[in-house]
């Protein structure tokens, strides 16, 4: 193509192929900055900003979005923010072709433009390197990572080296694209021999190519194992194990990617407060004398009749160990706990020197899983599991009542668990023989412990006691099984369990947020003659565990 050609196409078609080829770019490098995250714990930019949102968002607005989504509300939220981001690459490329207004490699007759700004790799590079330094010194510091990063949890260096890959990648994608969307169909891009430069760009596109589509193919291999698990539970109409194994354990986190840390190189740091601070290595917490005990967690934001329950035995060490051989100085109030996640959570002192509060490294006999905090997290009796940290590294006590993450999001910072019952059969909405039927499920109260749990199959003006397993530990569920009498027709089914103190939980309804759900259960069935007979099982004996 000659520069009189040049003059007859219209400023419209620059600026359509700049803002085309931004999104090209910016799809490549949205897609590339996920692989690294998820592949290697890598800066993520679209991650900061949607964790930046989420804190901005009204409490009303994420509250919603929990009940709705669930667990895919974090999903849904950083998916939003890479679609914008894309946009955000494609407006940038409208503006630099604005800037440029010319074709690949020529010069428009009517103006000159310094070299930088030409559209080929170099003004491709010149331009990533204006964004780079545009979001080290004033985006980072926007979505909390500090001037330069210096926040960032993946240090300063190598979120500078992501962000700085990442940039050159996008704007050497932008010329690339951006010339082969100007040139005529029919017409090769080039005409020149290959250049070790031409070679150099092809060969990080084909790379990053393989990496990404490596990605997909691991990514599509986990989502499959992921959905033969149980959530927890042996089958829909069964009671669930009353040790739950570690891949049916119940899972939630902040993160949209958890870390993976390893125990080379992994210390838990102890200061804050104390008289004596000090660090301890993975292997040294495992020298320490060991508690091993069965302990039930269940999620701030689990629903009523919900599955964010489970139920383990772990092995570790008592906190009040750890924190006495620091010496806690007299005028702390709260234990602030960070992790490795960036996630900070406290609970106060006086709780923390207990002798149940224990720091594991072990659950089920078995390393502790790396989606459950390896290699140490905390579990705390009688309260949510967003107290019970995972990934901890480091403990201070503080002198005043601590914010963690969730508290400052508008979730509770007591979060003492209420009790609660579940049925976990019969199923909603089954049709069931008339006469004797079978009822079963697990409740919990935390510390407290479980009394009596009862069942009702007339909208509550009757009410049969359950037969209560019996607990593994202090700080377990409890199993419960019930015979019920149904004629023929429609009934509605409650649960509702009193406490170990004689307190029976409350039928007032209530949402998970800011403390909990509350309320009763509630389930409908129909009993017709002539309907064959659910099999249900006998749950087996329960395990001594030990303390």
């Amino acid at each position: 193509m000659t520069n009189s050609d040049d003059k007859c196409i219209p400023a419209g078609r620059y600026r359509r192929a700049g803002f085309l080829a931004g999104l090209s770019a910016g799809a490549l490098t949205t897609a590339v900055m996920f692989v690294l995250n998820r592949g290697f714990g890598a800066y993520s930019l679209a991650e900061a900003i949607a964790y930046r949102l989420i804190a901005l968002l009204p409490l009303s607005f994420f509250s919603f979005g929990v009940e709705t989504l669930g667990g895919n509300a974090k999903q849904l939220m950083l998916l939003i923010v890479m679609v914008v981001q894309v946009l955000v690459c494609g407006l940038l490329g409208l503006l630099w072709a604005s800037l440029a207004m010319t074709l690949p490699g020529e010069e428009r007759p009517d103006r000159r433009m310094p070299a930088l700004w030409k559209p080929g790799p170099s003004g491709g590079l010149f331009y990533a390197l204006m964004l780079f330094l545009l979001a080290e010194i004033f985006l980072l510091p926007s979505v909390g990572d500090g001037f330069l990063g210096v926040a960032a949890q993946t240090g300063v260096s190598a979120t500078a080296l992501t962000l700085g890959f990442e940039a050159v990648l996008y704007g050497l994608g932008l010329a690339f694209f951006y010339r082969l969307l100007l040139t005529p169909a029919g017409q090769p891009v080039t005409s020149r021999p290959l250049t070790r430069r031409d070679f150099v760009q092809r060969a990080i596109f084909g790379l990053a190519a393989l990496v990404i589509g490596g990605a997909a193919v691991s990514g599509l291999t986990r989502r499959s194992g992921a959905a033969a698990q149980s959530n927890g539970r042996i089958g829909n109409d069964d009671l669930p194990p009353e040790i739950t194994p570690n891949g049916d354990f119940y899972k939630v986190s902040k993160n949209f990617a958890d870390p993976h840390v390893s125990q080379i190189g992994w210390s838990l740091q102890i200061a804050g407060l104390v008289t004596n601070p000090y660090s301890l290595t993975f292997d040294e917490i495992r020298a320490m004398p060991a508690i091993t005990d069965y302990r039930t967690l269940t999620c701030i934001s689990n629903e009523i009749g919900g599955d964010l329950i489970s139920n383990a035995a772990w092995k570790g060490v008592r906190l009040k160990d750890l924190l006495e051989r620091a010496g806690v100085r007299s005028d702390a109030v709260d234990l602030m706990i960070g992790a490795s996640d960036g996630y900070t959570e406290s609970f106060p002192i006086a709780k923390a020197l207990t002798p149940d509060v224990l720091a594991v490294y072990e659950m089920n006999g078995a390393r502790l899983p790396d989606e459950h905090g390896f290699p140490l997290r905390l579990l705390v009796p009688d309260i949510y599991g967003m107290k019970n940290v995972k990934w901890v590294n480091r403990l201070e006590p503080v002198s005043s009542d601590f914010k963690g993450f969730w508290e400052e999001q508008g979730w509770s910072d007591i979060a003492k668990i209420k009790t609660m019952s579940r049925f976990d059969y019969p199923r909603d909405r089954d049709i069931l023989p008339t006469g004797r039927n079978q009822a079963g499920g697990v409740s919990f109260a935390g510390a407290r412990g479980i009394q009596k749990v009862e069942v009702t199959v007339d909208g509550g003006k009757t009410w049969t006691t359950a037969t209560l397993r019996k607990a593994l530990g202090q700080y377990t569920w409890v199993l419960w099984t019930a015979e019920v009498d149904l004629s023929e027709g429609q009934h509605t089914l409650m649960v509702r369990a009193t406490d170990g103190a004689g307190q029976t939980q409350t039928d007032r309804p209530a949402p998970p947020l800011p403390d909990g759900a509350s309320g009763w259960h509630t389930i409908t069935v129909r009993a017709a003659p002539g309907v064959p007979a659910p099999s249900v099982p006998t749950p087996s004996a329960p395990t001594s565990g030990t303390s």
